[in-house]
């Protein structure tokens, strides 16, 4: 009997993966730009004759291309989606870059609140690394925060080019979890710290679920701390009263004691279910 050994070989495809990645060899959904940057390849240098990602002239990368010459136009890319980094792993975020101006800043900011109107800057470039002649990277240890990322600058002109944005876990020290001075999610133990201002008409009240449906039909019949029907959470019934105008505070008990030099944010679910012809307005005050 004659034996046929036969050796197969099979290659597997491998595709590294991260939390957030644009190469720009495939189209980029993770980041988002403006219109002052460009895509291009080494055929046609902006100013490098290779990208990155596959260090030759067929790979692509982004460049500045300025949309006008106007001076401290701001030009940004941005994380498309909310970052939510865990408090158990430590996460990175990596860029590459490429300029061969010694003076050509920007810097790489952490934006927070639904405004994104707060702003840290955790990195400012001051342009070409002297010892280094060809990409350089960029790596930064990322908060455990709710956040995006935002790569800013606000020259008016190149040459600049970027390639290889990541964010994933990385090899560094566990970043501290954020100090909480106030938390509730309205179950028992902690309704005591707030109040529905008795002065005005409308009162704020702390209701189950199930309840809550039970006496207006419209309200949420879920909560969102356990996403059932037995949870809490604190609501006006405007079934009965509701009028143009009227309005309730629901506040603190206590003050809270925050320093000047650190941030806070204020994070919270809301539902709307007013009817249709009325306008829910909610608004954030702080008294001091």
């Amino acid at each position: 009997m004659l034996s046929l050994l036969v050796l197969c070989l099979i290659t597997y495809s491998y595709t590294e993966s991260y939390l957030l990645r644009c190469d720009f060899e495939t189209p980029c959904t993770n980041f988002t730009t403006d219109q002052n940057w460009g895509l291009t390849d080494g055929f046609h240098p902006r100013p490098i004759d290779h990208d990155h990602t596959l260090n030759n002239k067929s790979g692509h990368y982004l460049f500045y291309s300025p949309i006008s010459e106007a001076r401290f136009q701001l030009a940004e890319i941005k994380t498309t989606d909310w970052l939510t980094a865990p408090t158990d792993r430590a996460i990175c975020f990596q860029m590459w870059y490429y300029t061969p101006r010694l003076s050509l800043p920007f810097s790489i900011q952490l934006v927070q609140g639904d405004d994104e109107l707060l702003t840290r800057v955790i990195a400012s470039i001051p342009g070409k690394d002297p010892s280094v002649n060809d990409w350089t990277q960029i790596n930064l240890l990322l908060p455990a925060e709710k956040i995006k990322i935002y790569v800013r600058l606000n020259v008016s002109v190149g040459p600049l080019a970027f390639d290889d944005f990541t964010v994933d876990y990385c090899d560094k020290p566990r970043p501290s979890p954020p100090d909480t001075l106030l938390a509730c999610d309205f179950e028992s133990y902690c309704t005591d710290k707030f109040i529905s201002l008795p002065e005005y008409i409308y009162q704020w009240s702390v209701i189950e679920a199930d309840d809550a449906v039970k006496q207006q039909r419209q309200a949420p019949p879920i909560d969102y701390t356990f996403g059932n029907g037995s949870g809490h959470y604190v609501w006006l019934k405007n079934s009965t009263y509701i009028q143009p105008g009227n309005v309730a505070y629901l506040a603190t008990r206590s003050s809270l004691n925050l320093t000047s030099n650190q941030t806070y944010c204020l994070n919270f679910q809301y539902y709307g279910y007013a009817r249709n012809w009325y306008k829910t307005n909610l608004k954030i005050y702080s008294m001091i």
